[in-house]
């Protein structure tokens, strides 16, 4: 599939590249021809007009002018008037440079040569003949032919290039496609075992159950709390798979007002302070008041019940849960700090990585999936903040998240 779609890419670039030099060419090729030509024009409008002011001994001064310009003098029969200063070569080819136009330049071709030219009517000896300026343009259509060689000869050089450029390109457009595909497959097969476990755990139950259909209830009751507590984890974590499928498709729009974080996470913590003293647990805070940050409530508390759910399952009985909150530098900076298991120096970044978990068998008892840090930092990049997590010395886990005030 790959293969496929970087044979495209190299396709695509290089039919680009190659479009954007053949117009760059054609726009040089043709600006050199106009201003050549504009030259030549300009040169025989010029002489007539000069003809046309000075028609005594004009023939002279004329030359002086432009010696390539050649003036033929016909009658109204179009016949060379006979002192016409002509030379030999075009009284030769005289038939085929007959004026067809008046008072129009145009150009002329015969043999392998090129002229330009125009005629008009003047004034001689109280007789009207037609003058015709004859200006040879060899020179000026060898340069366009040799800057035409040029031209192909570069497009072939600049094709070869192009090829190279666009299986670069291609190759660096593949880089992040191929992460993302290696993600996703990451992913599904990750949610694929993460569900299977849960299904297969309460399958097993509902068979050892089925086995003795008249049994009661309470006889029963073990398999079915095992039921229970597995469906809730299914629930919790196809709630969160949807969450993350819903957030990589921008389906999830976030609705921000000023909110007051001091008063939101003292709402949040009020059950967990609860909580961690059954635990044998303690929570403390220490709250800036007055922070209010432009932020969708919803998600900023599913942000800190994140935040604190992992706080509690990861920090040891009789450990401590600090929640601090404080206006810095313009933003508004949140620390959930613990002092249980710890993270690991390499661990700091793969933790908000999806269903990353660097005690599996204590996850597996606190019954988490992997997600919950991974919804966190989709939440705070939402909101153009930042999430970050270190080490709590001497020990445990700090998590920070910074959300701008505005």
């Amino acid at each position: 599939m790959f293969k496929k779609l970087r044979f495209k890419l190299i396709l695509l670039n290089t039919v680009v590249f190659f479009i954007l030099f053949s117009l760059f060419n054609v726009v040089i090729y043709f600006y050199a021809k106009s201003r050549l030509y504009i030259r030549v024009d300009q040169s025989l409008i010029t002489a007539k007009n000069f003809f046309d002011v000075d028609q005594k001994n004009n023939i002279q001064q004329l030359a002086s002018l432009d010696p390539r310009i050649i003036i033929i003098q016909r009658d109204n029969k179009g016949t060379v008037l006979s002192d016409t200063h002509m030379p030999v070569f075009y009284k030769i080819n005289e038939e085929y440079i007959k004026p067809i136009k008046i008072d129009e330049l145009y150009d002329v071709k015969f043999k392998e040569f090129y002229f330009r030219t125009i005629a008009f009517s003047a004034e001689s000896n109280n007789k009207t003949i037609t003058v015709q300026l004859l200006r040879n343009t060899n020179s000026e259509k060898e340069f366009l032919n040799n800057l035409l060689k040029i031209i192909a000869f570069g497009g072939s050089i600049i094709l070869v290039v192009s090829i190279g450029a666009g299986s670069f390109l291609a190759q660096k457009t593949m880089v992040p496609i191929t992460n993302a595909w290696e993600k996703q497959k990451q992913f599904v097969e990750d949610a694929s075992h993460e569900l299977r476990t849960p299904l297969t755990a309460v399958q097993s139950q509902l068979e050892v159950v089925l086995k003795t259909p008249d049994a009661k209830i309470v006889d029963k009751a073990s398999y079915l709390a095992a039921v229970l507590s597995e469906t809730r984890r299914l629930s919790r974590l196809v709630s969160d798979l949807l969450t993350l499928a819903r957030s990589d498709s921008n389906v999830i729009e976030i609705e921000k007002k000023p909110i007051d974080i001091n008063v939101l996470i003292q709402n949040v913590i009020e059950p967990y302070i609860e909580i961690a003293e059954i635990e044998n647990k303690h929570v403390k805070t220490k709250l800036q008041e007055n922070c209010l940050v432009n932020c969708d409530e919803k998600r900023i508390h599913q942000l800190l019940v994140i935040l604190l759910d992992n706080a509690l399952k990861y920090t040891y009985n009789g450990g401590n849960i600090e929640i601090n909150l404080k206006n810095k530098a313009g933003k508004c900076n949140i620390a959930v700090k613990d002092d249980g298991i710890g993270i690991k120096e390499e661990e700091k970044e793969l933790i908000f990585e999806r269903f990353y978990r660097s005690d599996k068998s204590r996850t597996r008892e606190t019954g988490g999936t992997g997600l919950g840090l991974s919804i966190a930092k989709w939440i705070v990049e939402k909101h153009g903040g930042t999430i970050t997590a270190s080490q709590n010395l001497p020990r445990g886990t700090s998590i920070e998240v910074t959300l701008p005030n505005g």
